[in-house]
């Protein structure tokens, strides 16, 4: 189950961090769609050195927030290199050219592949080198011969090279064509990226204004993601808006009527944000596909509640008091059925769907229940002010549901 995933990760997690402090291991959840970390931040610029402080200073940050860890960048720790510098006129002079020297280094550390040997279908490479390639040290390789194509002879190394360790960058990654270091996080069991991410957002535009010129900062992992994806399906709201208002104006043949629907639908926004916020999850792609979802549910209540008071009206001859009264009394049951087989429905997702499914299941759920009972009250009351239904000394009487 998750409970006990999540066990699971936080003893690797405790294990790794006091038996391994200076390995970089990584545990989580077997990925459940989206692309990239929860936390992501790109910094892009010109010079490796200023891009790796800034990057320290984010992670120093990124780790006094709550909920964070594995923090890291991509670029890692810097290695220790081995810098040869050729003496050319000492290597002219003992006809060693820097092709040999070259051959020779990499022949003692890794090796050439001078051939191949086939045994039946099976192609093995020939490799040539050192006994001692894998021991290779400082000092090794100052005693090392190298050999001259040229003359056949061998010359000291130290005669025409010398060589000195130097610490530089296992890699630079750009994006672009301009470098870029990429800061991220991974969340613990009660982390929020969305969170994370409010929080250090004031902190970055202080600081980034102390930037050297060309330097910026953007989001990455969720916030990217939920803002790309967002924006996909943002794009065709209007056209898909658009169409409901043409068939609602078509199907009611009344602009009142379709005011009426569409005036619902803030109504469930309502209930997700308190169900967010009493269920202590977040507000992202997911949350906003079930919004959507949760639009065509509060439409489709306030249609076949309309849709009662014109069949009371045209077919039964009631007068209007009458038949918004009758119509909500009449469609109260099935309106509250659907409401909360809906719910119930969703309860399953939510308790099992995890950080990715429990935000679109909390925001119909409660959305969907706040919605229901102020729709109930909010469309006849509204339906009677755009067509003057008066209740002045008006009496329901209970025969008129009977019959």
């Amino acid at each position: 189950s998750g409970d006990d995933n999540q066990y699971v990760i936080n003893k690797l997690d405790e294990f790794c961090f006091n038996n391994f402090p200076n390995a970089e291991i990584a545990v989580g959840f077997l990925g459940a769609g989206g692309g990239g970390l929860p936390v992501e931040i790109k910094v892009n610029g010109n010079s490796p050195d200023v891009l790796t402080s800034i990057a320290t200073q984010i992670k120093a940050k990124l780790r006094e927030i709550y909920g964070t860890k594995n923090v890291k960048d991509d670029w890692g720790p810097k290695i220790k290199k081995f810098i040869i510098d050729v003496d050319q006129n000492n290597a002219l002079m003992a006809g060693v050219s820097n092709q040999d020297i070259a051959t020779s280094l990499r022949t003692v550390l890794n090796g050439i592949r001078t051939g191949e040997f086939r045994e039946d279908d099976k192609s093995i490479p020939i490799i040539m080198r050192s006994d001692d390639s894998q021991e290779q040290t400082f000092e090794t390789i100052e005693t090392l011969n190298i050999f001259s194509q040229s003359t056949g002879k061998s010359v000291p190394f130290l005669q025409v090279a010398s060589i000195h360790p130097e610490w530089q960058y296992a890699k630079i990654l750009r994006k672009d064509l301009v470098r870029s270091i990429n800061v991220s996080a991974q969340l613990k069991e009660d982390g929020n990226a969305a969170q994370i991410v409010s929080e250090i957002t004031p902190w970055l535009e202080e600081i980034s204004a102390n930037w050297p010129l060309g330097y910026n900062y953007e989001f990455g992992g969720e916030a990217k993601n939920t803002s790309e994806n967002m924006g996909a399906v943002i794009k065709y709201i209007p056209l898909s808006g658009f169409i409901i208002l043409m068939l609602l104006i078509i199907q009611f043949n009344s602009f009142r009527k379709t005011a009426i629907i569409l005036s619902t639908i803030p109504l469930g926004i309502i209930g997700v944000v308190i169900g967010l916020l009493a269920f202590n999850s977040y507000f992202g792609f997911m949350a906003f596909l079930g919004v959507i979802s949760l639009a065509g549910i509060v439409i489709n209540n306030a249609i076949v509640l309309l849709d009662r008071i014109n069949i009371e009206l045209t077919e039964y001859k009631r007068k209007p008091q009458d038949a918004v009264i009758t119509a909500c009394l009449r469609r109260f049951r099935p309106i509250l059925l659907t409401t909360f087989t809906t719910t119930f429905g969703l309860i399953p997702l939510y308790l099992g769907g995890g950080l990715m499914w429990e935000p679109m299941a909390v925001s119909i759920m409660i959305g969907l229940l706040f919605a229901t009972l102020i729709t109930l009250g909010f469309v006849p009351v509204l339906y009677s002010i755009l067509f003057r239904v008066h209740y002045k000394d008006y009496k329901y009487a209970p025969e008129v549901l009977s019959s």
